[in-house]
């Protein structure tokens, strides 16, 4: 067994760039193994803290509660020995119902127990306000001082006992200070605030289409937290007089903006990326590009990548972003395969997306053509998740998309929700070439960014392509 975890950092582009070009777009590929090797004295601790909507509304059905109440026994019982944890009853206000002080419970089979007990009391009665859950939440990891913080939150309503800003300013206050899971469940729940929530607080968000389904999604994420041995791995970007930072977004294995995140400090960005056990992540890197300082036919640094774990330790070797000014269309217009994939996903959510907003409006047939380019996309791209989730709202045969008909609530939370679920393939796309019969890479008119031949629509401004026929 190896004494520390090893990290690989990985970088993919086209360096080369049109006179015209004003952006470097790279993808960064971070993986952790041997995440379980851990110091002589044990791995850092960890805390656990299961949020728990007991509004008046999980009452009915009360199947709801009582499906809360099982997940939140089977999250306890797969907590390691050692870990510090709590549970909080979640309405207008927030209440540590376990332990009885705010020192988190040390997990052992005596506390399971008693924490087991005192979730089976858990009742329905009261409102609902977000904020208060989150501000608890980190209340009680700042007093506990855990080196790993992860919550879960279960919530079946909106945010309606909150008042207005609340959320936003208690996520503000929650950035970076923990992860966070949600999960929704029932239909009278509202999925652009767990988004959000997951979004700012480096977690992941989704629907439970089955209530007896909760206690294994709570099973599984406790586990996954309980993997996380490596604290925290920052991203360290050094840019060029010529070069800044547009955004920064992890697209595997979900698709977060995480350019609100980065510390800069002049030219010199650190990117907080969270937890860690045995895992791979992507981001995409996207720099501003003075093309104008560049000179031609040369290799200019635009900026440098490294990882580092704790204050300064350097994990990994430091990576160039280069950038090669030239006249060759032939050469700058060619996507690296890797940023190709993660701007078709990006064309995907937008088409999800796009057609729940469509469907809210009861605009059928809006919804059913955005909801058949991401069915297309969906397929280009592997991604079977989205393919199994848009399977719940449509119907396709012989390339004519159908919306189902008495579809619940919770199935539409569920593809808006996954719309940031992405796929990795060992072997990327393959890269766009130009082809004898004109198959060049589109570029749009809006804005300049060039795609795939066939694809339909921009993957940075959304407008859609001119039917070349």
């Amino acid at each position: 067994m190896p004494e520390t975890p090893s990290f690989t950092l990985q970088l993919s582009q086209n360096k080369y760039l049109a006179p015209s070009d004003e952006r470097m777009d790279a993808v960064l590929t971070v993986r952790v193994g041997d995440a379980g090797a851990t110091a002589a004295d044990g791995p850092p601790q960890t805390a656990e803290l299961l949020l728990v909507d007991c509004s008046s509304s999980m009452d009915w059905p009360p199947t709801k509660i009582e499906a809360a109440r099982h997940a939140c026994r089977v999250a306890v019982d797969s907590l390691r020995d050692g870990v510090l944890f709590g549970v909080v009853e979640c309405t207008a206000h927030a209440e540590l119902v376990y332990p009885a002080t705010p020192e988190l419970a040390v997990a052992g089979p005596r506390t399971r127990h008693e924490a087991k007990t005192a979730v089976s009391g858990l009742i329905a009665g009261g409102g609902t306000a977000m904020s208060q859950w989150l501000e608890l939440a980190r209340e009680l990891f700042e007093r506990n001082h855990p080196e790993i913080r992860h919550a879960v939150l279960l919530t079946d309503g909106k945010n309606e006992s909150d008042r207005m800003g609340a959320l936003d300013a208690a996520l503000d206050r929650c950035r970076g200070e923990f992860a966070c899971d949600a999960r929704g469940i029932g239909d009278d729940w509202e999925p652009r605030d767990l988004q959000r929530i997951a979004s700012v607080l480096r977690g992941s968000a989704d629907a439970v289409l089955e209530d007896a389904e909760l206690a294994g999604d709570f099973r599984r994420l406790v586990e996954q937290a309980m993997g996380r041995t490596v604290p925290d791995l920052r991203l360290r970007l050094t840019t060029m007089p010529y070069s800044r930072l547009r955004f920064v977004k992890q697209v595997f294995p979900t698709e977060v903006d995480l350019t609100a995140q980065c510390r800069s400090s002049g030219r010199v960005l650190e990117l907080p990326t969270g937890a860690w056990g045995d895992e791979q992540r992507e981001y995409h890197l996207c720099l501003d590009v003075e093309a104008t300082e560049l000179t031609r036919h040369e290799d200019r640094l635009l900026g440098t990548v490294t990882l580092l774990e704790g204050a300064e330790t350097v994990v990994s070797e430091q990576l160039p972003v280069v950038g090669y000014l030239t006249d060759d269309l032939a050469l700058s217009s060619v996507p690296d395969e890797n940023v190709a994939r993660i701007t078709g996903q990006a064309e995907l959510g937008r088409a999800v997306r796009a057609g729940w907003d469509a469907f809210e409006r009861e605009d059928r047939a809006e919804a059913a053509r955005e909801w058949g380019t991401a069915y297309r996309l969906a397929t280009d791209l592997g991604n079977a998740e989205i393919l199994k989730r848009l399977g719940r709202m449509i119907d396709v045969r012989d390339g004519a998309v159908a919306i189902k008909e008495g579809v619940r609530p919770r199935d539409g939370f569920s593809l808006v929700l996954g719309s940031t679920i992405s796929t990795y393939t060992a072997e990327p796309v393959a890269p766009v070439a130009r082809s004898e019969d004109g198959g060049a890479p589109r570029k749009c008119v809006h804005c300049g960014h060039k795609a795939r031949p066939a694809a339909k629509r921009c993957g940075r401004c959304g407008e859609p392509f001119e039917d070349p026929s």
